[in-house]
């Protein structure tokens, strides 16, 4: 695959403030367990009429979609690729409260309509008059890593040139309280929206590049720690909360490398949900174009890096202890 995949833009709704990059050097810091995302201003970016029928997480992916878009050369991406763990939550909910409250008569078909997990890159497509390739990955966890090695083998292989792939989880209070009981581990629960456009073509709007995408299913430590070196891999953004629950494979994983690399972290500042992993490569992707790393992100260390220059950054993730994504970025 001689083709290179690069990080032209990208765009986050999250806890911090939307679809801008003020949470590097003033990030929002909250004590509570649990904090819905800042709504964006849909004005310029969604039409009002159209924005009243869209749901939160609706409104959202579109503002990042269309942010990310307007911020590269690409007008229409070949391909529309969406992670979500959950899907279309508060639809969903509203659907099957009226449905318990009134049978099946008189139910609004646009509630159902919206709420399954590929209306998001339906509504893209829609919206863009899009007719590629389109497609939606929901595997809890690692549903960004999912959609971003699709788009990442396409470009690489030359089947497309560039490609809007996005994640986005929505975490309503009744989700919150399921959560609290299915997933022990998550200290900050809150939601995300990410969008970015990654292409073949190098340019001085590109962030990053995209070296590696990989997906392993349990794989030992041993064979993740030989996965990594301290040349590609001297710094490791982890998916770490303070949580011994989370922390402990990722604790257990820097235990086993044979070298001590700079280690990360993003949820102390995004929170967690099943599409978390998107900020990371945010953060990332944000870290690689800026070059610095905010102190907040630094894990057991007070004192950022003395790094004269920030060449590659590694995320990894695991999700329930049986899945671990593996993410190089790398300067262009």
């Amino acid at each position: 695959m001689a083709n290179h995949c690069y990080v032209n833009s990208i765009a986050q709704v999250s806890c911090q403030k939307p679809l801008s990059d003020e949470w590097f050097d003033s990030p929002c810091i909250y004590e509570d367990k649990y904090v819905r995302a800042q709504e964006p201003d849909t004005k310029g970016l969604i039409v009002p009429s159209e924005a009243r029928r869209m749901s939160k997480i609706l409104k959202r992916t579109v503002c990042t979609a269309i942010t990310a878009l307007n911020e590269s050369d690409i007008k229409q991406p070949d391909a529309i690729i969406t992670g979500t763990g959950m899907g279309c939550m508060e639809n969903s909910e509203k659907f099957l409260i009226d449905l318990s409250r009134f049978g099946e008569q008189c139910l609004k078909p646009t509630l159902f309509m919206q709420s399954t997990h590929n209306t998001i890159s339906s509504l893209i497509a829609i919206i863009l008059k899009c007719h590629g390739y389109n497609n939606t990955y929901s595997h809890k966890g690692i549903s960004f890593e999912s959609s971003l090695f699709d788009a990442w083998i396409q470009i690489k292989s030359g089947m497309i040139r560039n490609a809007l792939v996005g994640a986005h989880d929505e975490v309503t209070p009744f989700m919150d309280l399921v959560m609290e009981r299915t997933h022990p581990e998550y200290s900050l629960v809150s939601e995300a929206s990410v969008s970015t456009i990654v292409t073949n073509t190098r340019s001085d709007r590109n962030l990053c590049e995209i070296s590696d995408v990989r997906l392993l299913h349990r794989p030992e430590y041993s064979d993740l720690a030989a996965l990594l070196n301290p040349e590609e891999d001297g710094i490791i953004l982890l998916g770490l909360n303070g949580n011994s629950l989370n922390d402990e494979p990722y604790e257990k994983l820097v235990r086993t490398l044979s070298y001590n690399p700079h280690i990360l972290q993003y949820k102390n500042i995004f929170g967690d949900n099943f599409s978390a992993s998107a900020l990371a490569f945010y953060a990332a992707s944000k870290i690689m174009q800026r070059q610095e790393i905010p102190s907040l992100m630094l894990w057991n260390a007070e004192v950022a890096p003395d790094i004269d220059e920030i060449k590659s950054i590694t995320i990894l993730n695991q999700s329930d202890g049986t899945t671990w994504s593996l993410i190089r970025l790398k300067k262009v």
